[in-house]
């Protein structure tokens, strides 16, 4: 597992592609981190996350290449939420993988109790 948040980000833009591989431009997938074959021994996250950055949202270049896809009225109305992001540490192994997070909690309230259980 990583040292430290994103610690790949100093190695540039591209560094979890494997050489050849080049940035997707479908939606959904033109900022993935990673694009490599995996091999037994690696650790990966899965990070599915949910962002609101109004610069983006404002945009109106991208309300109109995305309108389509986007119902930008019901987005407005969790404006207020400017993110979310559920995580998996996987180990990839000989014949399959391992969910290393298996055990910690993903429901609201098992979270604030942990949390509480730290003065936090």
């Amino acid at each position: 597992m990583g040292l430290d948040v994103h610690d790949m980000e100093d190695l540039g833009d591209l560094a979890g592609y494997a050489e050849g591989r080049v940035r997707s431009q479908r939606f959904g997938l033109a900022f993935l981190r990673l694009n490599r074959p995996l091999a037994a021994g690696m650790v990966v996250t899965i990070e599915p996350g949910f962002y609101q950055v109004p610069a983006i949202l404002n945009d109106r270049a991208n309300r109109d290449r995305y309108a389509h896809m986007v119902n930008w009225e019901r987005l407005e109305q969790f404006s207020d939420v400017r993110g979310i992001r559920i995580e998996d540490d996987i180990l990839i192994t000989p014949s399959g993988h391992e969910i290393l997070s298996r055990e910690l909690p993903v429901k609201a309230k098992a979270i604030e109790a942990l949390v509480q259980g730290y003065g936090l």
